[in-house]
């Protein structure tokens, strides 16, 4: 006996057929891989050292994802640059990037997938996709052995992620010196001393005092250059004159390369000249009598035991004066 096509059960029959052929259809097109975990890598400064920048000359953040080298990858602001790495894929996205589309050819496709936070310029990010649960590596592709990889020694062993690349070393902290130097001024006067103190690692701080030891006598008045006085005269001179100055100046020393350190300072200074009138009173000649703001700058070269220096000095950069030295670094 025919079962008729109009009959209930032929119909039942009809439309569980479709209701399977409905479930196969969307089982294949389905998205069949997984995002294991997303995650800034903070010790990782390949982004920041190499970066790429995009169409506005800002520079990408750089994400690389561990997974199938057939993946293919949009988001929607772009993707700047893809580079095929050993064992990963680079993503160079723009900055502020938060969604990612995720392609397979025979895996589906994993739509807008949003970062756990935009991402941010120069800093570099791992995304980690987990293939289904029955893929299996073709024949012809050997897997990772628990052997270093020749081409890239931080997969060690299959499945691992690759160690991050290690933080730059910090510059070692110097020890901390100390400077005792006697320091000569010259100038057509007469030679000044001075004694400099200083402390330092690789930079430091030092003080210094410096003298001619000689005083000036007590002075009426002033004159100029040439010895007028302000009223408009010129009184006699005895042709004797006195002359004293010192300065205290305080300033920073840096260790440049090696041994060879520079140093600056600045200060207060003075440079006093006394004329003899007749009578025996003295006055100051205005003209060449300096106080106020100095400074001095110069070199400095440390061996063994002892450091040597050379520089100049200065009272308002009127007076100037050389300046060498010589002392104990302990």
């Amino acid at each position: 006996m025919r079962n008729d096509p109009n009959t209930p059960t032929t119909a039942w029959i009809r439309l569980l057929w479709a209701v399977l052929l409905v479930l196969a259809t969307g089982s294949a097109g389905a998205q069949d891989f997984s995002v294991r975990s997303f995650r800034m890598l903070s010790n990782d400064i390949t982004a920041y050292i190499a970066p790429v920048r995009d169409l506005n000359n800002e520079a990408c953040a750089l994400v690389k994802v561990v997974g199938d080298p057939d993946f293919v990858f949009s988001s929607p602001l772009g993707v700047v640059k893809r580079k095929n790495e050993v064992g990963e894929i680079w993503l160079y996205l723009p900055a502020g990037s938060l969604l990612l589309t995720i392609k397979h050819p025979q895996w589906g496709v994993l739509r807008d997938y949003r970062f756990s936070a935009p991402l941010e310029s120069r800093m570099t990010y791992e995304l980690w996709l987990t293939p289904p649960l029955d893929y299996r590596r073709p024949k012809e592709m050997p897997a990772l052995s628990a052997r270093p990889c020749p081409l890239d020694t931080s997969l060690h062993v299959a499945g691992r992620l690759p160690e991050p690349a290690p933080p730059r070393p910090r510059r070692p902290r110097e020890r901390l010196h100390g400077l005792a130097m006697l320091n000569v001024g010259l100038n057509a006067d007469r030679p000044s001393a001075g004694l400099r103190l200083a402390l330092m690692r690789r930079h430091g701080a030092y003080l210094l005092a410096q003298t001619d030891f000689h005083s000036t006598p007590h002075t009426q008045g002033e004159c100029d250059s040439n010895g007028q006085l302000p009223n408009g005269e010129t009184p006699y001179y005895t042709g004797q004159t006195r002359q004293g100055r010192w300065m205290l100046l305080a300033g920073g020393i840096h260790r440049v390369a090696g041994d060879f350190c520079v140093y600056e300072g600045i200060g207060y200074g003075q440079r006093l000249l006394a004329w003899e009138l007749n009578e025996g009173s003295w006055t100051r000649n205005a003209g060449h009598t300096y106080r106020g703001l100095c400074a001095e700058a110069g070199g400095l070269y440390r061996f063994y035991r002892i450091a040597v220096s050379a520089g100049v000095m200065t009272i308002q950069g009127k007076y100037w004066e050389a300046a060498i030295g010589i002392g104990w670094h302990f």
